[in-house]
């Protein structure tokens, strides 16, 4: 087969992370106590170059305007931002595992090539239009994230949460594979313009409606929505700290990509069928956001406070596919960026701190903002965005999306969407109150006192990037919205043009 260089364009950032991986664990075999932290370090280096140069791939095409493709694999605007997004959250998390495995006191190699391996499943799950092709994205995403939940072996915890989400996660498989075989079945094709033409020909056909009901099964739990959320709080609180981050912002943000080419690009929202899973998403967002928000007010422990927390997010993203109009996909993307901000800003502020293994209550964040005040402030940053506090980026996300509601005349919809965010300033600001306003206990400040100063350069900086671009996202929302959002949508899926 000859490849063009439009072929190659499109492989290529999937490609070079793919074969990173795999040589990442033969560096890993030197057992040498000698060599041992430059192998480490290399191995670090190499995963990390290789997100660069994909990230590198998808900046140069997207600035070339071009929408390339190899086979079923196609790179237009929608994939190349899903790509640069799937990628900033890998860096970042790659960032913060130093400090993280660091801290801990464990080292393995295929930890990264599991990141690296899930990164590639994702970019391929949001780039591609065939159903066959979005499984096998689906399965190579999900497969190293089960083992990277469970990668911390000496904690019962981790164990558990990795069972929770394999179980859990096979069975959301198994319903997306079936309603791929039923809508193949029905249609004759795999191709989701296709299946979209096969409906609105053959009109509301019952086994259509329930081959698109599992396909959009698969998909809510990739997203966390309820009811199929109940593996998020124990998979995030048995995770390391990045990993936890990297799967609440990266899954998310993908499976939201790929639902918007499924059902809005493909199975218009306007056939019959398209309603009857509009009713069910506006359903689903109302309980994911109610929830989401209520479970996260007794948390003690902040790993599954942030967990209900993207439980409940996971109901905002779904309020833009009820609106669905070009503006509210829109507002969809700009919230996945400033998601992206949030959620590795407050799970990175954990480690950043010093706060690993067990340490991850309220109480252990007690009088930390004095002793890192920059880290604090950052945190504070972060929280008053995920409470959609003007003027952090996460306001502007909330309204483009709580904006549409009102304009489609969903405004039942969009009061309860405004009520859950002021419920969820409560569970936010308590991180904020235990930073700055409560004091450590004598037990605590003893501990601390015996334990060398833990430096966390790459979690910090990590965080106070996550700071800028949420600050960027509130006072340059438009930069963000025309430059990056809009382009995707127009020129990556049909419902835009």
């Amino acid at each position: 087969m000859n490849l063009t260089s439009q072929n190659w364009a499109a492989l290529m950032p999937l490609l070079v992370p793919s074969v990173a991986a795999c040589l990442i664990p033969i560096a890993s075999l030197d057992k040498d106590q000698d060599t041992v932290k430059s192998v480490r370090a290399a191995m670090f280096g190499m995963a990390l170059l290789a997100l660069g140069v994909s990230f590198f791939y998808f900046t140069r095409i997207w600035a070339t305007g071009q929408n390339v493709f190899f086979s079923n694999l196609k790179m237009d605007r929608l994939g190349q931002f899903s790509g640069i997004f799937v990628t900033v959250a890998a860096m970042m998390a790659l960032l913060q595992l130093w400090d993280h495995l660091h801290h801990e006191g464990w080292m393995k190699g295929e930890t990264l090539s599991l990141l690296l391996f899930s990164a590639v499943g994702m970019m391929l799950f949001a780039s591609t239009t065939n159903l066959l092709m979005m499984f096998l994205g689906l399965e190579l995403l999900s497969l190293p994230l089960y083992v990277l939940t469970a990668t911390v072996r000496f904690r019962e915890e981790s164990i558990e949460g990795g069972m929770k989400y394999f179980i859990t996660g096979a069975v959301a498989s198994s319903c997306f594979l079936m309603g791929t075989v039923l809508l193949y079945g029905l249609t004759g094709t795999l191709e989701l313009d296709g299946i979209g033409t096969a409906i609105l020909t053959t009109g509301a056909d019952p086994l259509i409606l329930v081959g698109a009901v599992l396909l959009l099964m698969g998909f809510l739990f990739k997203i966390s929505a309820v009811p199929f959320h109940q593996w998020t709080p124990d998979a995030y609180e048995a995770s390391p700290h990045p990993i936890a981050g990297f799967m609440s912002v990266a899954t998310k943000g993908v499976a939201v990509i790929a639902l918007m080419r499924a059902f809005p690009g493909a199975i218009g929202l306007h056939t019959a069928t398209g309603q009857r899973v509009g009713m069910a998403l506006a359903v689903l967002a109302a309980a994911t956001m109610i929830i989401g928000n209520l479970s996260a007010l007794p948390q003690t422990n902040v790993k599954r406070m942030l967990a209900y927390s993207s439980i409940s997010h996971a109901g905002y993203l779904l309020l833009g596919f009820v609106a669905g109009t070009p503006e509210a996909y829109t507002g969809v993307l700009f919230y996945l960026v400033i998601y992206l901000a949030m959620n590795m800003a407050a799970f990175g502020m954990l480690t950043a701190f010093g706060l690993v293994g067990e340490h991850t209550q309220f109480e252990d964040l007690r009088g930390l903002g004095w002793k890192r005040p920059v880290l604090g402030v950052a945190a504070v940053i972060t929280m008053l965005s995920l409470a959609g506090i003007p003027p952090m980026g996460g306001f502007f996300g909330k309204y483009f999306i709580f904006k549409e509601l009102v304009k489609t005349g969903h405004v039942g919809l969009a009061v309860l969407g405004v009520t859950a965010s002021l419920v969820s300033v409560y569970y936010y600001l308590r991180v904020v109150v235990a930073l700055f306003l409560e004091q450590p206990s004598e037990s605590q400040v003893r501990e601390a006192s015996e334990k060398p100063e833990i430096q966390s350069f790459l979690s910090t900086t990590t965080v106070l990037i996550c700071a800028a671009i949420i600050l960027a996202g509130g006072f340059f929302q438009n930069l963000l919205v025309d430059g990056f959002a809009a382009k995707a949508l127009k020129e990556g899926i049909e419902i835009l043009r």
